[in-house]
């Protein structure tokens, strides 16, 4: 069974997401901060990684995640999908998308706006983690 893990700071979020990815066969684990992600996603030996970018302490917490993820040599080949309101919230200039994924600034496999898609969740975690 493949294994995802979800950071994310909102409880309800990391909730229906681990609810629409437990219904195919995925096992779930999360946190609600940005502390030791390395670490935990080791210890939980996930296939893949969804990060939201902004924690209540830090609005860009998910893209540190993500490059912490990526410098690591243990989790630098896990896919990472960056699931967030940021183009909601409109804290940053313009709108992210899949074209902004960049192996430096933005090291992540996929990007899924909130509210999210059960459909295109399942999609873009099934392209990333195929049978």
């Amino acid at each position: 069974m493949k294994r995802v893990y979800i950071v994310d700071d909102e409880p309800s979020i990391v909730e229906s997401v681990a609810m629409v990815l437990e219904s195919k066969g995925y096992v779930v684990g999360s946190q609600n901060d940005d502390k030791d992600v390395v670490d935990n996603v080791l210890a939980f030996d996930a296939d893949l990684v969804i990060l939201d970018v902004m924690m209540p302490e830090d609005t860009g917490a998910g893209f540190k995640m993500a490059r912490a993820l990526k410098d690591d040599e243990r989790t630098r080949d896990l896919p990472r999908i960056m699931l967030t309101a940021v183009n909601e919230a409109g804290i940053y200039v313009g709108k992210f998308s899949e074209k902004d994924k960049d192996d430096a600034w933005l090291p992540v496999q996929a990007f899924i706006d909130k509210p999210v898609d059960p459909e295109m969740l399942l999609a873009k975690v099934e392209k990333l983690l195929p049978s």
